[in-house]
């Protein structure tokens, strides 16, 4: 059993006030001066990559060194099938709460017939080509905005092209391109385009090849590879100094840059959004507060500057770092465990991923059909499911491209997603930041239940 943390109530206030101050500061910045919030962002953008600097290095180090030791010991075998099932079980509990609370609180029924709703996605056309046309998919013109938004029924939708020429996605089959993205030819190059895909599968061969070699060499390379993955930690408590500075420069550099335009007309999914994640986060929370016997208050305590580092610069992978030594320090967690673990999980099982992608199905539903008719029981188990694997589809995919597997949820049950995804373009943005602190919280939750039941 893990003691109860020892630091006081007073001290965890005063280091989480700076960061929330520079949060609330940041955004109140970029939504009263744009010029302020712009002149910002690049200093944010700065940041950012200093935090980022280092976590590529730390998931290849923590993943060999961790690995390596298992495979010694003979232990992988027997830890791997409890390992997927966490991450699977997780999963399919993120998508059926989503689509669960999208269905019971009628996420996008109330938008059906928004006029409003319909002149924004006219003035985002052409941005939503653009993006349709880097993934195969085309709308099909201003007609079906028109009648959708007018409260008539929605057309069915027209195929969707199967490419064009020099479409990437069109000349090679989706597994063909992702196990490309997969599997690095240079891995100089997956390290600096950021592939952590590709750096993960190295990394897991590394760790496995490791642990099959003479003890002798193996304990001289793992001792090197864990001296490494120590001075890089170090590297980051020393960037985690500016973080108040470097969050309020982020957020006001997103405000700043895309504006609150959107909340108004999205009011209602932005708060169901923040419901589901809210109550997601809540059964981590208490999940956590079991499993370490501590109380949940003490797990928000402990785990507050990871989740503040994933809400201010929407990046799962930012995080790594600060809740590595969160898991570690501030929950007892065994080292060569969280080290494994966290960097997994946090690449393999997008938990907030497919939170979002169950949502934004129910949504993108409702958008089309009456809620009293659009779903039935079976259709239901085929989002939740289809939610999971768009989730890990859309792994390593850029920015809003990832909103394209939609089509993959959608499709079965018969509902066009295109101008589902033009409207959560807009959204998104605004979202991203919650399901970004559901993917780290998940996360750090699935890597105490292995740590308590691994050991």
């Amino acid at each position: 059993m893990s003691a109860a943390p020892t630091k006081s109530s007073w001290e965890s206030l005063r280091r989480l006030l700076p960061i929330v101050v520079a949060i609330v500061a940041g955004a109140t910045i970029g939504n009263v001066s744009e010029t302020t919030g712009n002149f910002l962002a690049p200093f944010g953008a700065l940041y950012l990559s200093l935090l980022l600097m280092c976590v590529i290095p730390i998931i290849g180090a923590a993943v060999v060194s961790s690995l390596g030791r298992l495979v010694a010991n003979h232990k992988l075998g027997k830890n791997l099938v409890v390992i997927i099932l966490v991450f699977w079980v997780g999963m399919l509990l993120a998508a059926a709460i989503g689509t669960g609370v999208g269905w019971v609180t009628g996420v996008g029924s109330d938008l059906r017939a928004s006029p409003v709703l319909g002149r924004l996605l006219l003035d985002m056309e052409s941005i939503s080509k653009t993006d349709a046309g880097t993934t195969g998919r085309k709308l099909a013109g201003d007609e079906r905005y028109v009648e959708l938004f007018e409260g008539q029924a929605m057309p069915s939708a027209s195929p969707a092209p199967t490419g064009s020429v020099g479409d990437p996605a069109a000349e090679k089959p989706r597994l063909v391109t992702y196990l490309g993205n997969l599997i690095p030819s240079n891995l100089v190059a997956a390290y600096l385009d950021d592939n952590y895909l590709a750096v993960l599968f190295f990394s897991i061969l590394l760790g496995v090849a490791v642990g099959f070699v003479p003890a002798e060499t193996r304990d001289l390379a793992l001792g090197v590879v864990e001296a490494l993955f120590d001075s890089l930690l170090r590297i980051i408590s020393w960037i985690i100094f500016l973080l108040p500075v470097g969050l309020l420069c982020i957020v006001a550099g997103q405000v700043a840059g895309g504006g609150l335009a959107f909340v108004n007309v999205f009011r209602k999914v932005i708060l169901v959004g923040l419901l589901t994640t809210t109550t997601t986060m809540a059964l981590f929370t208490l999940t956590i507060s079991r499993v370490r016997r501590i109380s949940p208050l003490a797990v928000l305590r402990e785990l507050r500057e990871p989740l503040m580092v994933a809400f201010a610069t929407s990046s799962s992978f930012a995080s790594i770092p600060a809740a590595m030594v969160a898991l570690k320090e501030g929950l007892g967690l065994k080292r060569e465990n969280v080290n494994l673990f966290l960097p997994l999980g946090m690449t393999m099982n997008p938990i907030g991923s497919a939170l979002f992608f169950s949502l934004s199905a129910i949504f993108v539903v409702q958008l089309h059909a009456a809620p009293e008719s659009a779903l039935g029981a079976t259709n239901y188990l085929l989002l939740v499911f289809g939610s999971v694997l768009a989730s890990l589809a859309a792994m390593g995919l850029p920015g809003v491209s990832a909103l394209w597997m939609l089509g993959l949820i959608l499709d079965p049950v018969g509902v066009p997603p295109e101008v589902g995804i033009v409207a959560l373009l807009a959204v998104a943005p605004i979202l991203d930041p919650l399901f970004t602190m559901v993917n780290v919280y998940g996360n750090c939750t699935a890597t105490t239940i292995l740590d308590r039941y691994l050991g």
